[in-house]
């Protein structure tokens, strides 16, 4: 994979507008784990508030992190990533270069975070609610959460969005592997760090993988819808 040099200095920006939610489809606070604090921790990372690394656990770092955020906004310092704080963090746009060269923005991470919930629901062919999903289905259900229409089909989302080369995925991006030389026969929602959530064959459930072994053999592509 090529990577891009990264930019000696990071210039954080903070505009504010209107997104899906990222983080709070829990109310997180010290204790919590998870996909949704990962996406917290590393949003609060770009914004130059210190968690003390990116593990999916609400420690005393990502705390102390939140709290200095809360206190900028003025907000009650309660470290807890409630409705207040959470409007704050859905609001922001982070234009800063991620570990990858690329711009994240919230809404790609409330993608992430929504996909998250469903870690373990069980792939059911055809499958377009929680009771079950195939692959396409579940994708099309996380993007529908997150306020954006995609098609049903993996053919269809495929044959949609913007095409991302390997180089710049981004968290939020659909990508797309091929098994049989005509087009893409399996789908799945990368969530950064070489990683991906879908609706797994093998397990026959919500999973997440690593971007290694069968899935960089068979991918072909990806897909961008923000």
């Amino acid at each position: 994979m090529n990577h891009k040099k990264l930019v000696a200095s990071v210039v954080l920006s903070i505009t504010l507008m209107q997104a899906p939610s990222a983080f709070a489809m829990e109310l997180l606070k010290y204790g919590s784990r998870g996909q949704a604090v990962v996406s917290l921790q590393q949003t609060l990372n770009r914004l130059g508030y210190n968690t003390g690394g990116i593990d999916g656990i609400f420690g005393s770092a990502t705390r102390n992190a939140v709290i200095a955020l809360q206190k900028k906004f003025g907000l009650s310092p309660d470290g807890i990533v409630g409705p207040a704080t959470e409007a704050v963090l859905n609001r922001t746009v982070v234009s800063g270069v991620s570990s990858r060269g690329a711009y994240v923005r919230t809404s790609n991470l409330s993608i992430v975070s929504i996909a998250g919930r469903y870690l373990g629901t069980p792939y059911v062919y055809g499958g377009t609610t929680p009771a079950g999903f195939d692959c396409s289905g579940f994708v099309q259900y996380v993007f529908r959460q997150a306020g954006k229409s995609i098609g049903r089909t993996t053919y269809d989302q495929y044959a949609g969005g913007r095409p991302v080369s390997l180089s710049d995925l981004q968290p939020g991006d659909i990508m797309f592997f091929s098994t049989s030389g005509n087009g893409p026969t399996h789908e799945g929602i990368y969530i950064g760090d070489n990683r991906l959530i879908h609706m797994s064959d093998s397990s026959k459930k919500a999973a997440y993988d690593d971007f290694s072994g069968w899935f960089r053999t068979y991918y072909i592509g990806a897909r961008r819808y923000y």
